[in-house]
């Protein structure tokens, strides 16, 4: 956003303060449950994407990806936890591509323990927006050790190595290829999970609050500028 701003001729200082995460939120999860409520082996391979069902979001390149990865890795399923103005359009497109067996369309999860339920019931977190200021649901897959994977333009500064996700092609066929490899490596599964809290904690609620103290601190000890002068941007 910072970038955007700079091509609309801003030229104040920009100071960038993310939107933090209650990383409190996402320390329980059970995934069993989950997959028991519908009906979904412990052993089925399980994609998730958590967010908006809106066209915004790309999920028609999630379902291609799907459609490249299946008849690599038949027992795939990728369940779809959310709601929005695409599910009708998303629905016939499952039935278009005979995906119906191979999506399942969770729905709105309330916070107090099914959306945890459903980080933890995936073996990766897929997503694929590329609209995204800052993608809050990556950061809540990372805090919560869900292994995750993830391809999109507006996280590039969440998707990095060493930081639980990496980055895929922006192509259905190559994102298939990624994911597979990632299904098929549970040691890969591992050290992604394990890395994801401990980044995502640089993102929590009070490290963001202390960046925005700082920035306020810093403008009261900045010669010649003043807080009306300088735009703080929140992701």
């Amino acid at each position: 956003m910072k970038d955007v701003l700079r091509t609309h001729g801003i030229e104040r200082p920009i100071t960038v303060v993310p939107t933090g995460i209650d990383r409190r939120e996402f320390t329980r999860g059970d995934g069993a449950a989950l997959r028991r409520r519908h009906g979904v082996s412990a052993e089925r391979p399980m994609l998730v994407y958590v967010g908006r069902v809106a066209h915004e979001k790309n999920l028609d390149f999630l379902l291609d990806m799907l459609a490249a990865l299946r008849p690599r890795l038949p027992g795939v399923l990728l369940a779809l936890a959310g709601e929005g103005p695409a599910a009708p359009h998303l629905r016939r497109r499952v039935r278009k591509l005979g995906l119906a067996d191979t999506v399942l369309f969770v729905g709105y999860l309330r916070r107090d323990g099914e959306l945890q339920d459903c980080y933890t019931a995936g073996d990766l977190f897929v997503f694929a927006s590329r609209t995204e200021t800052q993608g809050l649901v990556l950061l809540e897959a990372l805090a919560r050790r869900a292994r995750r994977r993830a391809a999109t333009l507006g996280t590039r500064e969440i998707v990095l190595p060493g930081r639980g996700a990496c980055a895929a092609p922006d192509d259905p066929a190559g994102f298939a290829m990624i994911v597979e490899a990632l299904l098929r490596d549970p040691g890969a599964r591992l050290r992604m999970a394990q890395e994801g809290p401990v980044f995502a904690a640089e993102w929590d609620t009070a490290a963001a609050a202390r960046r925005l103290v700082a920035v306020y601190e810093s403008l009261t000890r900045a010669p010649g500028v003043s807080p009306a002068e300088t735009v703080s941007a929140r992701a």
